[in-house]
């Protein structure tokens, strides 16, 4: 029997949407629950041979539910038919300008999961490790009847081991807000500078890299700032919603509002308001540019 190109095509396209149904269905049932509990927020490791990573599974299968109480517990995980394999750490740094790089795998091996598994990873072990720098930890997990699972850790600090002043003070002097999950996202559009004209549309461009731990973008706002007094105000308010962090989301934005024809004299940008997985609120801002 030969079926009509259209009836074909709608076919394949509804398998295609099982199969992504199946697919989320499975990560669902075999990685539900599962969180990095240690390192926490902000951890300081003085040893790079000596630091823990601990992954945990929570009662609550719900999502929401583990970003709020990663916080506060460690808690059993269940054991189950699911049988769970830690098997590999790979270390990416953060750069104090939120970029984050790959280093390496820094330990392999196969740790079961029973209730939680707790390892002590020598972060050195991954190649071209710069010490001291802010780490994050991406964890592979793998199910013996299911599809693998990556789990994000928080980011923590690690010093050179040396306990000198300079190291120290490097440690002392590290970016709180990447410390909180703040970073690998930025506002490509407008550009730095742009001239944009009034009462026209703009396109509001953010790119996010894959290893950000940024979950949900949750507002966009447009704000000005008086270049002889420097005192900044909120000129409206573009965009609320909750849309989960791809690695494009972009808004339209009419540069339309009181004042806006006397617009000589102010530089303008736009915030973005978003949440992290472990559910921190974070800002980002757009360079600055200008509209006449």
């Amino acid at each position: 029997m030969k079926f009509p190109l259209l009836a074909t095509g709608t076919l394949f396209l509804l398998s295609a949407l099982v199969n992504a149904d199946d697919y989320d269905g499975a990560i669902k049932k075999f990685c539900g629950g599962l969180a990095i509990t240690d390192p926490t927020q902000g951890a300081s490791f003085a040893d790079p041979h000596k630091v823990t990573v601990t992954v945990s599974k929570f009662c609550s299968d719900n999502p929401l539910h583990h970003r709020f109480m990663s916080n506060l517990f460690m808690l059993a995980r269940e054991p189950n038919s699911e049988q769970k394999v830690v098997n590999a750490v790979d270390v990416y740094s953060v750069g104090s300008n939120g970029k984050p790089s790959y280093l390496g795998t820094a330990w392999k091996g196969n740790y079961a999961l029973n209730k939680k598994a707790k390892l002590t990873v020598d972060v050195t072990k991954a190649p071209n490790v710069k010490l001291p720098s802010q780490f994050v930890f991406r964890v592979w997990v793998h199910n013996k009847a299911g599809p693998d699972c990556t789990l994000m850790s928080k980011v923590f600090k690690v010093s050179s081991g040396s306990h000198t002043n300079e190291d120290t003070q490097q440690m002392q002097n590290m970016n709180q807000d990447i410390d909180r999950g703040c970073f690998a996202v930025e506002v490509v559009e407008p550009k730095l500078g742009a001239h944009l004209k009034a009462n026209s549309v703009q396109n509001v461009q953010i790119a996010r890299d894959s290893m950000s731990l940024i979950e949900t973008f949750n507002g966009v706002t447009l704000h000005k700032v008086d270049l002889h007094t420097h005192k900044y105000e909120q000129v409206q308010n573009v965009w609320t919603g909750r849309q989960n962090a791809t690695e494009a989301f972009n808004v339209k934005d009419t540069l339309s509002f009181p004042g806006v024809a006397n617009g000589t004299g102010y530089a303008y940008f736009y915030k973005i308001q978003s949440l992290t997985s472990y559910n921190e609120l974070c800002y980002f801002y757009s360079h600055p540019f200008y509209i006449e």
